[in-house]
């Protein structure tokens, strides 16, 4: 079972994730929310942060480290600008309810930025960002996470791999979306290949004595490479600075590890910034010439290996099409993982989809 995939529809693999969360505690609303944050970045190919993420997420939930009924609390500063108390509720939470202000915010003043304090992991940054492009305007969002990034010169972990992502709306075509670790890759694919007895690609990571390794367990004892040396490693101290210390969260090195760390709550920050397109230009003309950048480059002649030349967020944009066709696969980890928690729960678990 281990090696196999099977398949399922988004409708049905998003309510059962839902009945999970309700079933240990979170309301309604907020299980729905967890739900459609994983199931979409499953949907786009993102599987490392998809529902994949949930026998983790529940297991901070059994040991009392997240709360699943948070009073979260907003700090105004600014007219255009807030700080977001979590009240340590899970991320996709803090995250679609900070987007939200930011948006509003935007929608009245051009701008809004919300900061966002004593939460947990969040799940793709694009996820956010992508809010803000569905609704015509351009999105920021970023956290940092647990250290496991060696800065530029460094043998030991400081950052995490502290993700960063950005939305734009195209017109007529899908948003671009840049959505990126500041290392070289992410930690999750690690992880994957380490329960999988897979190598990693050299350049990704170093063993525990600082040397570059292809061996994912001894990855896991190491540290990861920053992408780009130290434009990568600014990068991810930007993210920190915006989403740790400006955010009055934990930073440089004090985020607890989601996965081995239960003593206590995490203490995720993040940052998400909102520009609202019609307080620089009218919306059609800056979609006219975005419609115009994207075809310009889908005129270049394709380098050898490529058959053409695609911009950011247009592979996960044709994924997310398939996926929603086809169906969302899931290896037979997950689906163990899975499974055993429906069991649990004393849930049914979705049936899968034929291929």
């Amino acid at each position: 079972m281990q090696d196999s995939v099977s398949y399922f529809s988004s409708n049905d693999l998003n309510a059962f994730i839902q009945s999970i969360y309700e079933a240990h505690g979170l309301s309604s609303l907020d299980a729905s929310c967890v739900a459609r944050n994983l199931v979409d970045a499953n949907s786009r190919g993102l599987d490392t942060h998809g529902v994949a993420r949930t026998p983790s997420y529940i297991e901070r939930i059994k040991h009392g480290l997240v709360n699943v009924k948070p009073d979260m609390a907003l700090d105004y500063r600014m007219p255009w600008a807030l700080n977001l108390d979590a009240d340590n509720a899970m991320g996709a939470i803090a995250g679609d309810f900070a987007m939200a202000q930011a948006l509003q915010n935007a929608d009245t003043g051009g701008v809004g930025a919300v900061t966002v304090r004593n939460s947990n992991h969040f799940g793709a940054a694009g996820y956010y960002a992508r809010q803000a492009a569905e609704q015509n305007c351009i999105g920021i969002s970023l956290a940092p996470a647990s250290k496991s990034l060696a800065p530029f010169g460094s043998r030991e972990p400081l950052f995490g791999t502290n993700p960063i992502a950005a939305a734009v709306p195209a017109g007529k075509y899908a948003p671009w979306v840049m959505d990126m670790a500041s290392s070289v890759a992410a930690r999750g694919h690690i992880r994957l290949s380490e329960k999988t007895n897979t190598p990693i690609p050299e350049g990704w990571a170093f063993d525990s004595e600082g040397n570059p390794t292809t061996d994912p367990h001894e990855a896991m004892k190491g540290v990861m490479v920053p992408f780009a040396g130290p434009k990568g490693s600014a990068i991810a101290m930007l993210v920190d600075i915006l989403g740790g210390v400006l955010s009055g969260s934990s930073f440089a090195g004090n985020i607890r590890d989601m996965n081995k760390d239960f003593t206590a709550p995490q203490g995720v920050g993040h940052f998400f910034l909102v520009l609202k397109i019609e307080a620089f230009m009218s919306l059609n003309d800056f979609c006219a010439r975005m419609e115009e950048q994207i075809e310009r480059l889908h005129d270049l002649a394709p380098a050898p290996g490529f058959t053409n030349v695609l911009y950011p967020g247009e592979p996960e944009a044709k994924i997310s099409e398939r996926r929603m066709r086809e169906g969302i696969p899931l290896n037979g980890t997950v689906l163990s993982a899975l499974t055993e928690l429906s069991r649990e729960a004393a849930l049914d678990f979705p049936n899968s989809i034929s291929q």
